[in-house]
């Protein structure tokens, strides 16, 4: 009786500690996030000429008589300050020709954040390199901070947010903060309409 009790206990404890392995065995693999940051030139800038019409953080208005320098740089409307909430950023996206938020994204899209804290310049014209979100205040990147990525995979090998997998990656590029199913980034995203996506936000 002792036998088969501690045979018992014995398979148990294997089955608990398979399972948990196999468990942290199911997720995406860092390498995957460091590669898409250490090579961005494989992914374009968002193109800000051929969507702006979509996007509402536009930085001058078309109205304006003056034409201003473009800008890959963009004030992130999120309330979150933990996450890129209250930072500028340049968006790249793998399909950019495809990227809009209302629009379903095929199998291996990427969209990568570039977020920077920022301080605020007073200049009547923009010069590219900064935002200008008024007529004499711009915004001009300064202290880079971390990048945050999208990648839409549909694996069924981890758990996705409707086929996407969010992540963390440090200012200097090194190393993954956080991936898988990261909950500040859910809780925003589910507010899609289409395919989690927001737009440049």
């Amino acid at each position: 009786m002792k036998f088969k009790i501690h045979q018992f206990v014995f398979f148990s404890i294997s089955f608990i500690l398979l399972f948990s392995f196999n468990q942290k065995q199911k997720e995406i693999a860092d390498k995957v996030f460091l590669e898409i940051v250490a090579t961005p030139d494989k992914l374009p800038f968002f193109n800000y000429a051929a969507k702006m019409a979509a996007v509402d953080t536009r930085p001058f208005s078309p109205k304006d008589k003056v034409i201003y320098p473009p800008t890959t740089l963009f004030k992130s409307r999120s309330n979150d300050t933990a996450t890129h909430g209250g930072k500028v950023f340049r968006l790249r996206a793998k399909d950019d020709s495809n990227y809009a938020y209302d629009i379903s994204q095929a199998d291996g899209q990427i969209l990568q954040m570039a977020t920077f804290y920022y301080e605020e310049i007073r200049a009547t014209l923009g010069d590219g390199k900064s935002l200008r979100i008024n007529d004499s205040i711009c915004l001009s990147p300064a202290l880079r901070s971390n990048f945050y990525l999208m990648y839409k995979s549909n694996s069924k090998e981890y758990p996705t947010d409707k086929g996407w997998v969010y992540a963390v990656v440090s200012d200097d590029g090194k190393a993954v903060l956080q991936k898988g199913l990261i909950a500040p980034c859910m809780k925003c995203h589910d507010q899609s309409k289409t395919d989690r996506m927001l737009g440049a936000k």
